[in-house]
């Protein structure tokens, strides 16, 4: 028997769980939304940004957290670079070619992580936030508490930049027409370098809150695309509102469902929640198009 302590307490990691999640998928759900662009390397650039965060707390013994104030302009870059290196041109070509562009990505960066770290998993040795305190039957960690606090403010942040400034608009304008928008003067090559480089930068920050308590490994990137896809898919491109609530459906559905099956199998019930959702509503839970 499960004890309702039990059934709490996993709950409430679901949802800090699933709040992170929504973080991950949502530089690709922008990428995707703005640039009908399906990046695979989507995981792979998020196990890379990892080794950084591991590498720099190792060498300098600088804390995950404040590893983000770095990552993140740098990453910021290195999406812009990517952009006009391989994205830019495959524009407008077959889905086929976009599709091998970044899935060529994703293997040389997971090829370049196992020819430098090799497979073993990797974990910083020290993070400010590794302790945890009860609230009853609760037990909080400070580090998943955390992480869903920088989700929340992450995505209200995010949320602000589409719908008030002119960027965001842009943005917003391109993804429901991108003719229209460039007919009333929205530079769209310029903007999706910004939004490529937008995503990249969230990848990176995702990053550093996972090393406060994960392990990074070359294989990590597959896991988090499969995530961030379903999240992706789930949500039926409904702007931040759709990405946040189905990442809060997968991390509970994970979550919950490790109390039930094998660690290797939980994921199964977040795979059944999603193809339940698409078989009725295909469209995703706040799809629009």
């Amino acid at each position: 028997m499960i004890s309702p302590e039990l059934l709490l307490q996993n709950s409430v990691d679901g949802i800090f769980l699933g709040l992170f999640y929504s973080l991950v998928a949502m530089g690709l759900a922008l990428i995707f939304g703005v640039m009908d662009i399906i990046n695979f390397a989507h995981g792979d650039l998020l196990m890379i940004a990892a080794y950084f965060v591991w590498l720099t707390s190792v060498d300098l013994s600088v804390d995950p957290t404040v590893t983000a104030l770095l990552l993140i302009p740098l990453f910021f870059i290195i999406g812009i670079g990517i952009f006009f290196g391989m994205i830019q041109p495959v524009l407008g070509k077959e889905p086929l070619i976009q599709i091998a562009v970044t899935v060529g990505l994703g293997l040389i960066l997971q090829n370049i992580a196992l020819a430098m770290f090799k497979a073993q998993p990797k974990a910083v040795p020290y993070s400010i936030f590794n302790f945890s305190y009860s609230l009853g039957p609760l037990t909080i960690y400070a580090s998943k508490l955390f992480i869903a606090v920088i989700s929340i403010v992450t995505m209200y942040a995010l949320n602000v930049f589409l719908n008030k400034t002119y960027i965001g608009l842009a943005m917003r304008s391109t993804t429901d027409n991108r003719e229209v928008a460039q007919l009333m003067g929205i530079n769209t090559r310029m903007l999706y370098a910004v939004t490529f480089g937008l995503g990249v930068a969230l990848i990176a920050l995702s990053s550093s809150l996972w090393m406060t308590f994960g392990q990074v490994q070359p294989y990590l990137g597959t896991s988090f695309s499969l995530i961030s896809w379903v999240i992706v898919a789930m949500g039926g491109l409904g702007g931040i509102t759709g990405v946040v609530y189905s990442g809060l459906i997968v991390g509970v559905a994970e979550s919950l469902g490790s109390l039930f099956l094998t660690p290797s199998a939980r994921m199964a019930v977040v795979y059944i929640i999603f193809f339940l959702v698409l078989w009725f509503r295909p469209r995703g839970l706040f799809g629009r198009r």
